[in-house]
């Protein structure tokens, strides 16, 4: 499956819909945020999986535990490829997440790409994530190696704050495709430098062209 998961954080379904079609030749997964979903709710997930593609639900469950369970009941009935919580929910609230049958892969938030942080916290989130059955954690791009040696390779580490040129935004700890993928980057989520590129899919490619051997 391509590494590149393609954030849909856009208000508009139709563009959103543009995008995953124009795009699909280099995006097998698409994330679904609170922006779009709000809008669009099941209508974008059908549009994505009617296209054969992969749904990535980012709503970043952080409730008492049995309400993150029936969360992830509900999105597993949607038919998700895989969904986000928050690690900082605690030990019960990741286990009972961790334990519907038949779910979703979940993806446990450590810190936010947008806040400053140290390794060691983004560690202590990554290793009670695994330790309650999560099947990984979105993280940085900073903290990728760190985690790999920790959790062990089979422990999904899903980074946002990819950024193929450096740019000016609210993003603090970012990293370009090649050194999240050749740090050990199981999936890299990009947004705005691509849906907001005058050419959306010769970004794409670009990035889908400078991972694909790595």
């Amino acid at each position: 499956m391509n590494k590149t998961i393609l954030a849909l954080d856009v208000y508009d379904l139709k563009k959103a819909e543009k995008l995953v079609k124009d795009l699909s030749e280099y995006i097998d997964i698409f994330k679904v945020g609170p922006i779009l979903f709000l809008q669009s709710g099941k209508e974008i997930i059908k549009i994505i999986k009617e296209c054969g593609k992969e749904v990535f639900l980012d709503l970043k469950f952080h409730d008492i535990p049995a309400t993150v369970q029936r969360a992830v009941e509900s999105a597993k009935d949607l038919g998700v490829y895989s969904l986000t919580v928050h690690s900082c929910g605690g030990r019960e609230m990741l286990e009972l997440a961790a334990s519907v049958k038949d779910r979703p892969k979940i993806w446990a938030v450590t810190v936010l790409t947008s806040q400053l942080t140290t390794p060691k916290e983004v560690l202590q989130r990554a290793e009670l994530s695994k330790a309650c059955g999560v099947d990984g954690v979105i993280s940085s791009p900073l903290e990728i190696e760190i985690i790999k040696k920790t959790c062990g390779s089979s422990f999904e580490v899903i980074t946002p704050g990819i950024r193929p040129l450096k740019a000016d935004d609210d993003q603090k700890r970012v990293a370009t495709p090649e050194f999240a993928i050749k740090t050990g980057a199981n999936y890299i989520v990009v947004g705005r430098p691509i849906i907001e590129a005058k050419d959306p899919k010769e970004v794409a490619k670009n990035i889908y062209e400078s991972i694909k051997g790595l």
